[in-house]
């Protein structure tokens, strides 16, 4: 328990340097004079303590090459990092990148397999061994030596997701609920754990991993693409696992998970999740109230016109802060896409209001 704060005092508003490349994008957010490293911040929040401030983004983001599947979903995160994107992921999937959305796609109409039982004669598991971590490493040096700032990597293609790439999409959920095909899945998803967990491994020892972005999409617009019961039988131990093998490793397990998913709620915070970014389909405010003790999730925040003047800019700070604020230990943001005003305006705003209920706690 932290027995005392910092007073603010507005020279924490001082920009004292940059996140690098923290986009793929290449997006550079400004780092401030906190009183504390966002390292500490953060750590204080997943503990379950009143934060200093609203996490907000104050991390270094890195999707290695090393990875093909960063190359394949166009999303390489590195010092120097080449213009590629698309082509074949570790297991030879097919992605094509599309400028226009900004992400990739499986190239559709040809599945390694139909039937979930061929996947030991479909499949051929990347060798993780033979590349080479500890250049990586040493080529993208300026941004993982830093002590102050939490490193977060990214794992595309999950559980399901996977399962889609394999399969596509019609016959990946037919698999979750086809009874002679179910056990074949739960054997591959142990399989991709097995695969998951030396990677994992990998990120600790060469790349000082904080936390792990876990993306999964388990939904649409609407609904969630499968019942709570088949998510805590087809996917929740799996997932279950990844986290304990992050926390082992003290290691923060992050979801990246599209789609209205708010019926899966309970079986999600069963899964041991410390983080989620919900998207806007999903009631936050419910989700906030009634899970908020169990996960941290993360709220959406404003996108700003180029003449919107900086009195809306603040104005939108102080509401999310009177809005959120009453769940210091459940709220973040962690998102780089934000205007400099805004950003010192959530900051100063969450670090006036946390020291308040800090004294009074």
């Amino acid at each position: 328990m932290i027995m005392k704060r910092i007073p603010y005092s507005k020279a924490e508003l001082d920009v004292i340097g940059y996140y690098p490349k923290t986009t793929p994008q290449g997006n550079r957010s400004e780092k401030l004079n906190t009183p504390v490293t966002p390292m500490e911040n953060l750590r204080v929040f997943i503990s379950n303590e009143i934060p200093h401030w609203m996490p907000n983004g104050e991390y270094i983001t890195f999707s290695p090459s090393i990875i093909p599947d960063n190359i394949a979903r166009g999303a390489v995160v590195e010092v120097d990092p080449s213009d590629e994107k698309g082509g074949r992921d570790m297991f030879g999937v097919e992605w094509e990148y599309s400028d226009l959305a900004g992400g990739s796609m499986v190239k559709p109409g040809n599945p390694l397999f139909d039937d979930a039982n061929d996947w030991r004669k479909a499949l051929k598991f990347p060798d993780i061994s033979g590349w080479d971590w500890k250049k990586c490493a040493e080529e993208n040096r300026e941004l993982l030596e830093t002590r102050d700032d939490p490193i977060w990597i990214t794992q595309y293609t999950g559980l399901f997701e996977r399962l889609i790439s394999f399969m596509d999409f019609e016959n990946a959920a037919v698999a979750l609920i086809d009874e002679s095909q179910k056990d074949a899945v739960k054997d591959l998803f142990s399989a991709l754990c097995d695969l998951y967990e030396d990677i994992i491994d990998h990120y600790v020892e060469y790349f000082n991993m904080t936390g792990f972005l876990f993306h999964d999409d388990w939904g649409s617009q609407r609904a969630p693409f499968f019942s709570l019961d088949v998510f805590r039988e087809m996917i929740a131990p799996y997932i279950r696992r990844l986290t304990s093998y992050c926390h082992k490793k003290s290691v923060i397990f992050e979801l990246h998970s599209c789609g209205h998913t708010e019926l899966l709620m309970d079986g999600i915070v069963e899964c041991g999740i410390d983080m989620w970014r919900p998207q806007p389909m999903n009631d936050i405010d419910s989700l906030l109230k009634n899970y908020g003790d169990r996960i941290k999730l993360g709220i959406r925040l404003p996108v700003f016109s180029d003449d919107t003047p900086d009195s809306e800019k603040v104005r939108a700070a102080k509401e999310i802060v009177s809005r959120y604020g009453i769940y210091p230990k459940s709220v973040y943001t962690m998102s780089h896409f934000q205007d400099p005003v805004f950003r010192k305006a959530l900051y100063e705003e969450s670090r006036i209001l946390y020291n308040k209920l800090f004294a009074e706690s």
